[in-house]
């Protein structure tokens, strides 16, 4: 089962779905993979395990001026991207009835940046090279918490929703510019990552989130609903009510 890709990039690749899917993207036919993050340590160590031809840089993507030179490091090693993996993503739980206190309104602020602005940026950014592919691809790493949040992180679902969102629409514009390129959203269930660390239970691992991501776009599916995930449209149809009520207390 060998992707149709072979230059990937993957945004927060550095640990967790990212640096899983990294792993699993190049066991299926992406020979060359990017991977950048925040921290160099935990870079390099991605690229002891995954091997030395993986291509690390370090980035904060909410920051314009790593953006472009990540999307600069990746044309001027490869000359183009087939796939782009916009995974990076923080959550924060605040609440929001404390009031403005300064570490409040700087945490909303990161997660606005990182898990919707940051995306979009880099995704507008990346076109150029996307577009010049025979076949190409812009996957969002979503969460099931898009439509049925929980009340604890009220800022990361309302983020993860407007991602959604948006990878619709540009699905519509590709869709009807003739682009080659898919614009496909990945839901995920509560993986069992850093970020969820001492948070909920009946967790998947990165690995398997990771497999069934790939699973999907070798079918060349627009929306990948992942593990327990899978059951989200059925039941929001149905009883919309039970996943609100079930993902509400996180």
């Amino acid at each position: 089962m060998n992707l149709p890709y072979d230059r990937a990039l993957v945004t927060g690749g550095s640990t967790g779905v990212g640096l899983a899917l990294a792993a699993e993207l190049r066991r299926h036919g992406c020979s060359r993979v990017a991977l950048c993050g925040r921290d160099s340590h935990r870079l390099a160590r991605a690229r002891y395990a995954l091997g030395p031809d993986v291509l690390t840089v370090r980035c904060d993507v909410t920051d314009p001026d790593d953006r472009a030179h990540l999307v600069s490091a990746i044309e001027q090693e490869w000359g183009g991207l087939d796939l782009l993996v916009n995974n990076a993503a923080v959550q924060i739980e605040t609440d929001h009835l404390a009031g403005p206190e300064p570490a409040t309104l700087r945490s909303v602020s990161d997660e606005i940046e990182t898990n919707l602005a940051a995306p979009v940026l880099l995704t507008l950014e990346a076109l150029p090279l996307l577009r010049a592919a025979d076949r190409a691809a812009v996957v969002n790493i979503g969460s099931s918490l898009a439509v049925a949040p929980k009340r604890a992180a009220p800022v990361y679902c309302a983020t993860k929703a407007a991602l959604s969102t948006y990878t619709r629409a540009l699905r519509y514009q590709f869709q009807e510019s003739g682009a080659r390129i898919q614009a496909v959203e990945a839901v995920l269930p509560l993986v069992d990552t850093d970020m969820t660390r001492g948070r909920g239970s009946g967790k998947i691992s990165p690995e398997q989130a990771a497999a069934e991501i790939v699973q999907g776009l070798a079918r060349n599916r627009a929306e990948i609903y992942v593990g327990k995930a899978r059951l989200l449209p059925i039941l929001m149809r149905l009883a919309p009510s039970v996943p609100r009520r079930m993902l509400r207390a996180g």
